[in-house]
């Protein structure tokens, strides 16, 4: 069965790195102001991290409709039997809803797994699905697995400008000042429990508990790092990183860690200083 699969930006990754894997991909759209961009064709995450800093308040949507039907009519022309969809999370875009639509009239069989958050996770599901489909398992197999996947698998962040957060309407303008008065840090996820929505898990005292808490939630989880995939991410916050790093180091021995930057999806919505944890349990099959 010849089998496609389609993500987008929302991984993180640029165009060009999901065709040299073999992905098809569909660009979210970054505004800036008066400035509309297409993420990872021709705006890159530093440049978004450089207009957040100058104080801008970048709004992402979805990827143009265009495209979207584009790829399918596509898709069909080369005789695609079946597509696998893992496009960012239902809870923050409706990307997965244009997609099916496009499926529908392109009367192409789909698959969408939603993977609740966005990033690295995301990306290692894509990436799965395209392992499974060149080793022959078909779709349902492929939903199964991945679905499981995303059963043990959790988003944990803690942003530093609470100023950010309130400006995009996710903290009362009360709750941000009493926040930075306080030093209160809200520790944020996003899971298959909140249906891929930012919500709060917490909140604790200082940047250095933040970190703390999430090495303690992936304990109470039931992270292995046998068993699991872990990644380390940050908009521009080294330290936090590294010490986020160490922490998990210590509390599990031999861990391997991934590195990435905040995807603009994200950022756009925590501002810069965010440092966050993505863990996923590994695909049946995939090593």
């Amino acid at each position: 069965m010849k089998i496609a699969v389609v993500t987008d930006s929302g991984t993180g990754w640029t165009q060009a790195q999901a065709e040299a894997l073999g992905i098809h991909y569909l660009p979210l759209q970054v505004k800036c102001g008066d400035d509309e961009f297409l993420d990872g064709i021709d705006i890159t995450v530093s440049q978004l991290y450089a207009r957040l800093k100058q104080g801008e308040m970048p709004t992402t949507s979805m990827p143009p409709v265009g495209r979207v039907e584009s790829l399918f009519e596509t898709l069909k022309q080369e005789q695609v039997e079946h597509v696998i969809a893992v496009p960012l999370s239902a809870g923050i875009s409706s990307t997965s809803e244009m997609i099916q639509a496009a499926a529908r009239r392109a009367e192409l069989p789909l698959t969408v797994i939603d993977p609740y958050t966005t990033v690295n996770t995301q990306g290692y599901l894509a990436l799965s699905a395209l392992k499974l489909a060149e080793r022959g398992v078909e779709p349902a197999e492929i939903e199964r697995r991945l679905k499981e996947c995303v059963d043990h698998s959790n988003t944990l962040l803690v942003p530093d400008d609470l100023q950010h957060l309130k400006r995009g309407g996710r903290l009362t303008p009360l709750a941000a000042a009493l926040g930075s008065m306080l030093k209160i840090k809200p520790l944020l996820q996003l899971n298959k429990q909140t249906e891929g929505r930012v919500d709060v898990l917490d909140k604790v005292r200082t940047m250095s508990r933040a970190l703390s808490r999430m090495a303690d939630v992936a304990k109470s989880d039931g992270f292995d790092p046998e068993a699991y995939e872990m990644t380390v991410l940050d908009s521009e916050a080294e330290e936090g990183a590294l010490q986020m790093i160490a922490l998990l180091e210590e509390a599990f021995p031999g861990i391997q860690i991934h590195r990435s930057a905040i995807c603009p999806v994200i950022a756009s919505h925590t501002g810069m200083g965010v440092v966050a944890i993505q863990y996923v349990r590994k695909a049946e099959g995939i090593s």
